[in-house]
């Protein structure tokens, strides 16, 4: 299931449950999301919070019955949730710039229609309505210093080790990028993911960018400046849904999840094919200030997938 199916099927839930006491919970697992996730793509996607589409949809039929019947306003306005004729008229002038009165003498058609989540790829993006999932990007010339370890759990130690590097070299460290590596594979062995708890020996590399003059100097508060991965880029934001069977959340399987969408838009774009023959691809990390304190999840992960023309 593609992140528009997902969608569709959780407003379908909403349109069935529209007046009855919402399930938010139930609504997310529905679009294979956490709560919070689901929320904040929602935002992203439909550029309205999910409260206020339940919202202008309740609006929307209670407009139809305003038109439609001769049923009081103040009916109509304790049907619809509304304590007061003066509260309703007050949303209804919120929504459509006009009082229900007026609407009613005017038999003013408004329509306020269910969501429909639709995927199109063109000019080098994947587009869900109007918001673009996967984009190429093109990277060049860029600089960063690195945290390389080849341990256990390799990527909590690097992102550790760029944390504790941070808080007491960077002032302005939520404002950088950070994008992590595996140069041989999460999995070296060529074995199958198993589950959030799995402790394996690798080697991985963590990232930060610098900025202006930063990247004409050999070194940066004590680490040597080296190249950032340069070339084209499909760039996806993935979204945290994806638990093991312990419950625990498995970022590498949201990965995985993630990459289906990259899948789909070289399937249906001419012109680029993917450039790493041994699945390997960089992963950005978005660092609150929370995290450079506290560490734990991040706040946001994005996938970059290199790709070539053909």
């Amino acid at each position: 299931m593609n992140y528009a199916e997902g969608l569709n099927q959780s407003i379908t839930y909403l349109e069935d449950n529209l007046f009855e006491e919402i399930d938010y919970e139930r609504v997310a697992r529905i679009a294979g999301m956490s709560k919070s996730t689901y929320q904040r793509f929602f935002l992203l996607i439909a550029d309205m919070t999910l409260e206020e589409y339940i919202r202008k949809r309740k609006l929307h039929f209670a407009l139809r019955e305003l038109t439609d019947t001769k049923s009081s306003i103040i009916d109509i306005a304790m049907k619809y949730g509304y304590n007061s004729a003066a509260a309703f008229s007050r949303a209804v002038r919120n929504f459509t710039g006009s009082t229900p009165s007026k609407i009613r003498k005017e038999s003013c058609s408004i329509c306020f229609p269910k969501l429909n989540f639709q995927i199109q790829i063109k000019e080098g993006e994947m587009i869900m309505n109007k918001t673009a999932i996967v984009k190429i990007e093109e990277h060049r010339n860029d600089k960063v210093v690195c945290f390389f370890v080849d341990c256990v759990d390799p990527e909590n130690e690097a992102w550790s080790q760029m944390a504790e590097w941070c808080k007491k070299n960077v002032l302005d460290r939520t404002a950088r990028r950070y994008v992590g590596v595996a140069p041989f594979g999460h999995h070296p062995q060529c074995a199958e993911h198993q589950n959030a708890a799995e402790h394996i020996k690798h080697p991985y590399k963590a990232m930060m960018y610098l900025l202006g003059d930063e990247r004409n100097q050999e070194e940066f508060c004590g680490l040597k400046v080296e190249d950032a991965p340069s070339g084209l880029f499909l760039v996806n934001d993935v979204t945290l849904n994806q638990f093991d069977e312990n419950d625990d959340l498995d970022i590498a399987l949201s990965m995985m999840k993630a990459s289906e969408a990259f899948v789909e838009f070289i399937k249906n774009t001419e012109g680029y094919e993917f450039d790493c023959p041994a699945g390997i691809f960089y992963e950005e990390h978005i660092f609150s200030e929370r995290w450079f304190q506290n560490g734990g999840v991040p706040d946001g992960f994005r996938m970059w997938v290199p790709i070539i023309k053909k």
